[in-house]
């Protein structure tokens, strides 16, 4: 994708996901939640309105030591929706075109289909890494 892609997704530094584009967020089972242009999703796992941030992260602390780097990017059409899926107690599934961009500049992922962390627990942030089974992390 290029700078001009339709679908970002930034992890900020130390708090929520902020996304722009053509946005869905769905529940696990498929119900439509919302439709969005730009919306900022809790990543911290304590935001009390779940799936979007509430500002949580900054009681508790939550931080995010992952390094900008750059990955190489996967052609795919720049359009289109991208689904946000609420996993049950789990991740956030993408599915779509999008990129994932690091705050301090950095291309983390392009292509259609990942899981970004909501627990805020992952050791490989922003992604899912399966910790959410292990510190029983609730949606």
């Amino acid at each position: 994708m290029t700078e001009a892609a339709a679908n970002i997704i930034v992890p900020t530094i130390d708090g929520p996901y902020e996304l722009h584009g053509e946005l869905e967020i769905v529940t696990a089972d498929g119900r439509l939640v919302a439709k969005e242009t730009e919306t900022w999703l809790c990543r911290c796992g304590g935001s009390a309105s779940k799936p979007y941030c509430d500002g949580s992260h900054e009681k508790t602390g939550f931080h995010d030591d992952s390094q900008p780097q750059t990955v190489a990017s996967t052609q795919f059409a720049s359009g289109g929706v991208l689904r946000i899926g609420l996993r049950v107690n789990g991740p956030l599934r993408i599915e779509g075109p999008c990129e994932v961009r690091h705050p301090a500049g950095g291309l983390l992922f392009a292509g259609e289909q990942t899981a970004l962390c909501r627990c805020g627990q992952s050791g490989k942030k922003p992604f899912c890494d399966g910790t959410h089974r292990q510190t029983g992390f609730v949606a």
